[in-house]
């Protein structure tokens, strides 16, 4: 099927590591399912951002507390992928200078800025930190 409207869906993790791969992979295939991106090469990008993201939101805002959920909302449309991942940890200000590669800190950030056209954090005290991610989709047959 191929995204000629807007798809929705929503995911709930709680914050073990173990839960991080299985929730990815339904991702991806619910992502392959509902849009053009089968044969695309940004399929690896999205995976690799998806997981660091969600991994972040385990390990460092939840400090990996199985009590604390992790959501996850995928809005999918005809040019445009977004992710939103929410995590229950305390406030997280990203410095915008996200680090080198070569460093053992932050290197997951920088990744995810490069691999992703828009990359957004914010706090909201009722729920936690959040952070969107954005892919346009590329057509099969050229172009974006």
């Amino acid at each position: 099927m191929i995204a000629t409207e807007t798809f929705h869906n929503e995911y709930r993790i709680f914050s073990e590591r173990m839960n991080i791969p299985p929730v990815v992979e339904d991702i991806m295939e619910y992502v392959r399912y509902k849009t053009i991106v089968s044969g695309c090469s940004c399929l690896f990008d999205i995976k690799v951002v998806l997981s660091e993201l969600i991994s972040n939101a385990v390990i460092h805002g939840n400090g990996e507390d199985a009590g604390k959920p992790v959501d996850i909302v995928v809005d999918l449309g005809m040019e445009r992928i977004e992710f939103k991942i929410t995590d229950r940890g305390p406030a997280f200000e990203p410095s915008g200078d996200y680090g080198s590669l070569l460093c053992e800190n932050g290197r997951g950030i920088s990744i995810c800025s490069i691999l992703c056209k828009k990359l957004e954090y914010s706090y909201d005290k009722k729920i936690g930190n959040s952070v969107k991610a954005v892919f346009y989709i590329k057509n099969p047959e050229g172009g974006e």
